[in-house]
């Protein structure tokens, strides 16, 4: 008999000899259902059934996270026990597992992992695993609420083999394309596959768009109530926060109010007093995340097109007249060529380096984009890379860094 799992770093070095992720197209020759994941929560006695009255499932391309955030803060707000699953996590992983706020202890994270293990089978990968043991940590926490944000996708994904009450889909744009599809309705389809039949689903997509209309079709053919939420038109920057009707978001980017409205279409029912509480609180790690200092340091992880956007026109909303010194790190399967056309005309310099040593791209060949026009270098430490830029952009300055999560998290504790 195996020895049992007691300390975090144990658990994390079991974890880690499982299968990452499903390399493999919905059409593949690989193809997988959700069996594999049902089985193992029904061999765990079913945890996933004993999570509250309130179990809402995130998808989307952009914006899940802050949109989970956003939902669990209004939980809290309104009095419920809530569980938050989030997907990845920055500097630690107990920050993807979390009852009112908490983390969850190294010990139950350890002893969760530990019998998770002992009732997997041999094809069990690190996400179902993760996810398993997040359903026994809120059903031992005797959660009211639960939100569960999907990791890659939907359709396959481990978080659609729990049962739920409620479903958000926010923006769509093109990533994990190897995965989802080459197009957006492709993409869609694969998000849309969250909506469960007869569950109300909240979408931030226009329904007007061909993405749109393959949610809306889901909903319409399996009887779900839809909803369609569209961007406040009125959402406006306000110093370092975004203002959303009554509400000041504590957040950078006008996107952030867009999140916020579906995270409060979703939670409908409860007080608008609790809700406005909620939203005023939620916090959101690495996304446009200020760490201030001298110089000012903005933490993010946007690693597509549409998301790199987005982080290049909360800067100018936000630090009007600053261009910034840019940390820059990207995986091989993203587009840098999109990328660093949408940040190039933003920055001062840039510092290019690498965080994640088995997927990110050689420092260098980021550097010698044409984009740069020769403003950027190669600096293959990601912490030198930091160091660099800070006193580039002098104490008045400001430092961005971007272009993956693995590199906010890893910057964060420097920042």
């Amino acid at each position: 008999m195996a020895a049992m799992l007691r300390t975090l770093e144990e658990a994390m070095e079991a974890l880690s000899r499982l299968t990452n992720y499903e390399r493999t197209r919905p059409d593949g020759p690989r193809a997988f259902d959700l069996s594999r994941m049902r089985d193992l929560l029904r061999r765990l006695g079913s945890p996933e059934r004993r999570l509250g009255a309130r179990v809402v499932q995130v998808a989307g391309t952009k914006g899940k996270g802050s949109t989970s955030r956003c939902l669990d803060a209004i939980f809290r707000a309104a009095g419920l026990r809530a569980g938050r699953y989030l997907s990845p996590h920055l500097e630690s992983v107990r920050e993807r597992i979390a009852v009112d706020g908490e983390l969850i202890p190294d010990a139950d994270f350890a002893a969760h992992v530990d019998t998770v293990l002992a009732a997997s089978g041999p094809a069990t990968t690190f996400f179902e695993a993760l996810t398993a043991a997040a359903c026994l940590h809120f059903a031992a926490a005797r959660t009211d609420a639960v939100v569960l944000e999907v990791g890659i996708g939907g359709r396959l994904d481990a978080t659609t083999a729990v049962p739920t009450t409620h479903t958000v889909i926010t923006e769509i744009s093109f990533d994990h394309t190897e995965l989802l599809g080459s197009t957006l309705e492709a993409i869609a389809a694969e998000k849309a596959a969250t909506i469960r039949a007869g569950v109300p689903v909240f979408s931030g997509v226009d329904p007007a768009t061909g993405a749109g209309r393959v949610i809306r079709e889901t909903a319409a053919r399996l009887e779900a109530p839809f909803r369609h939420v569209p961007k406040p038109p009125d959402a406006r920057p306000e110093g370092l926060g975004v203002r959303f009707g009554e509400v000041l978001l504590p957040v950078l980017g006008r996107h952030q109010a867009h999140n916020a409205a579906l995270a409060a279409a979703a939670a409908g029912d409860l007080p608008w007093e609790a809700v406005a509480r909620g939203l005023a609180s939620a916090r959101h790690p690495g996304c446009i995340e200020v760490r201030g200092g001298a110089p000012t340091v903005v933490l993010d992880g946007a690693h597509t097109v549409s998301s790199a956007s987005t982080t290049a026109e909360a800067i100018r909303d936000h630090f009007p007249g600053r261009p910034p010194h840019l940390v820059f790190a990207l995986a091989e399967d993203k587009d840098l060529d999109g990328i660093a056309a949408v940040l190039a005309p933003l920055v001062e310099r840039a510092f290019c380096t690498r965080a994640d040593r088995k997927r990110g791209r050689d420092a260098a060949a980021l550097a010698a984009h044409a984009a740069w026009q020769g403003r950027a270098e190669a600096v293959p430490d990601a912490a030198l890379a930091l160091a660099r830029a800070k006193a580039s952009a002098g104490p008045r300055g400001l430092v961005l860094v971007t272009g993956s999560f693995y590199l906010a998290g890893a910057l964060r504790p420097l920042a």
